[in-house]
């Protein structure tokens, strides 16, 4: 076996020590090694399914019950403003009675017959006024004189009634509230009085009364309407309602005040109570005594709860919801538990189909490690024979055209090394020294310039320093004005050859001067206008070079000739940039040798374009960066 082949031999065997199959005597087979990676792959990705597929299907579930019971307490809280302002409306129909405010008026400053007259009338018309809308304990009208008229639909007499407990009532808190605004004032809910063995609490809504005639808007007196509690539970708690109904549902609704001193609540005994004295955070912790609790109360405070809330502004009150969480998330439980069961009967079945299909792959993969040990100890050209039809004869066919790769790169190397031989003695041959080039040339031009011949030395002159210019650090940088100089000598000598076929033109903005350029870059374009767009001109010719400053930054060269033009097909060659070294024959040659240096000595930086039609000559367009050093 030669060198090379050595060499790829020793590199495959590496990628094999080093890749998955290391030994072939390990204690534990792939089989089994298959089937342990399998069950983990297997049961690791399931159970991890599982647990996402719980916490996102709970966080959902938990999500949508807590926007639905948000949107619940939004509705029921409609409700109670509903409710609360159609009583508001019967509010403002006591206070556009013109009769009642007269009345109240005669209750004020009339005599005391008067007085007698106008309380026996008010008495019935708040008693028709209490009698028309359900909910309603009494309606009341607290005079400014410490007169109270009040129609109590339970008690039914004049003299029984909620506000008999205080001596003065023009001296309370919510009479003074309501005196000083025009709006609705509501009066907390409070215990009233026990009737057999149902209490009744009564929450108020409080309007102050003043003569519309007067423009001082004169206080005539408080009107009151005082309702149920109970009218607050149906409104809010809607299907819930009683306490039976509460004991059927997964929780309770309750109203608190701005002093978070409750309103409204199942458990009765808690109305006039405060929120803090059960509601701690987002769980429940009662600080009364829990015997006097009903049982589905505690109950529910030993139990996780859902706690949303809603304040209305309109109302200054807030609503507030308790759910079971366990009762509400009882079939996700539920899902849960279905979801194990799924879970552990796919894994079973992946760990009998992973015992069946591990022994078919590791018979498969046994051949392809075979043919690999082959392959290591130097045997190149070994094949393996697997028509399975699956991912593992991808690998077989792989590894054989990886075989046929391996062989194939053998031989290119082969040429490879013998091109570079035969190219190191093309460049040994190729070395001449050009000082003897120099010196040659310069013996030639002292022999013409002493027989006479100056167009010939000044030929020879041209040539020498063209030729200087040429062979010394070919790639080296230098000025445009360096470059333009060495062009002239080059375009004289071909106009020599050409017998002045053509006449050249150079324009050369003198910023440009001092700029830094590529050496060679622009004479092989020349080059090719001259043998290929100018070719068959006996005359007329005409080239024209040009460089100018472009947005600052750049520096646009344009080399243009009034010749054949370049035929479309061939054209479309030139513009294609494949990287190739140039067009084997005919124009182009040297303009892909152009395309190609510009690419590696600017990058992206540059841009080129060709115009050419047939028989309209041919323009070549270079942009390329501006560069002072």
């Amino acid at each position: 076996m030669d060198t090379e082949s050595k060499k790829v031999t020793k590199l495959f065997g590496i990628f094999m020590n080093r890749g998955l199959f290391k030994s072939t005597n390990h204690k534990m087979s792939l089989k089994v090694r298959l089937i342990f990676s399998f069950l983990f792959a297997a049961i690791i990705p399931l159970m991890l399914v599982q647990f996402v597929f719980y916490l996102n299907t709970t966080l959902t579930m938990q999500n949508n019950v807590d926007d639905l019971l948000k949107i619940n307490l939004l509705q029921t809280a409609k409700n109670v403003d509903m409710t609360i302002e159609s009583y508001n409306d019967l509010l403002l129909q006591i206070l556009s009675d013109n009769e009642i405010v007269e009345l109240t008026k005669k209750l004020n400053k009339g005599s005391a017959d008067e007085q007698v007259s106008a309380f026996g009338t008010l008495r019935e018309k708040l008693g028709t006024l209490a009698n028309s809308k359900e909910g309603i304990s009494g309606i009341s009208i607290l005079c400014p004189n410490g007169l109270v008229v009040s129609y109590d639909k339970v008690t039914g007499l004049a003299t029984q009634h909620f506000w008999i407990k205080y001596n003065d009532i023009t001296k309370t808190d919510f009479y003074l509230e309501a005196e000083k605004t025009d709006h609705t004032v509501l009066i907390p809910t409070s215990f009233a009085d026990q009737y057999e063995d149902k209490a009744l609490y009564l929450f108020h809504m409080a309007k102050r009364m003043f003569d519309i005639e007067r423009l001082d808007k004169t206080t005539l007196g408080v009107i009151v309407i005082s309702l149920k509690e109970q009218l607050l539970s149906d409104a809010f708690n809607g299907v819930y309602g009683t306490l039976e109904n509460v004991k059927q549902k997964n929780g309770f609704n309750f109203i608190v005040d701005q002093n978070q001193k409750i309103i409204s609540f199942p458990e009765k005994a808690y109305i006039g109570g405060h929120e803090e004295e059960f509601l701690t955070g987002n769980s429940m912790s009662f600080t009364r005594d829990m015997g006097m609790l009903n049982g589905w109360i505690k109950d529910l405070s030993q139990k996780p709860v859902l706690i949303n809330k809603y304040e209305d502004r309109n109302l200054g009150w807030t609503f507030i919801n308790i759910t079971d969480k366990d009762r509400m998330f009882s079939e996700v439980y539920s899902l849960q538990r279905i979801f194990n069961l799924i879970g552990l009967a796919a894994i079973l079945i992946s760990i009998t189909l992973v015992i069946y299909f591990s022994g078919r792959f590791s018979k498969s993969v046994r051949k392809i490690v075979q043919a690999m040990t082959t392959a290591k100890s130097g045997e190149l050209n070994v094949h393996v024979d697997l028509n399975t039809k699956d991912e593992i004869s991808i690998i077989a066919k792989t590894f054989n055209s990886m075989m046929v790769q391996i062989n194939k790169l053998i031989e290119d190397v082969k040429r490879a090394a013998k091109n570079q031989k035969d190219a190191e003695i093309k460049a040994l041959e190729a070395q001449i020294n050009p000082h003897f080039l120099y010196n040659t040339l310069d013996t030639i031009n002292w022999v013409a310039i002493e027989n006479e011949q100056y167009k010939i030395s000044n030929m020879l002159k041209n040539l020498a320093q063209i030729l200087r210019y040429s062979i010394n650090q070919s790639n080296e940088i230098v000025t445009f004005k360096q470059e333009v100089e060495w062009l002239r000598q080059y375009i004289y000598l071909q106009q020599i050859r050409f017998d002045y076929s053509f006449h050249c033109e150079v324009e050369i903005d003198e910023n440009v001067l001092g700029c830094k350029i590529h050496k060679l870059l622009i004479q092989p374009l020349i080059e090719n206008a001259i043998i290929h767009g100018l070719d068959g001109y006996s005359s007329g010719g005409l080239i024209n070079v040009s460089a100018k400053i472009c947005e600052v930054n750049n520096i646009v060269i344009s080399i243009k000739d009034n010749g054949r033009g370049i035929a479309e097909s061939k054209l479309a060659d030139l513009l294609i940039e494949d990287g190739n070294e140039s067009i084997s024959t005919g124009r182009g040659f040297g303009v892909k040798n152009v395309f190609n240096r510009l690419r590696l000595y600017y990058g992206e930086e540059c841009k080129w374009n060709i115009i050419s039609e047939p028989g309209q000559g041919t323009e070549i367009v270079i942009k390329i960066p501006r560069h002072l050093e």
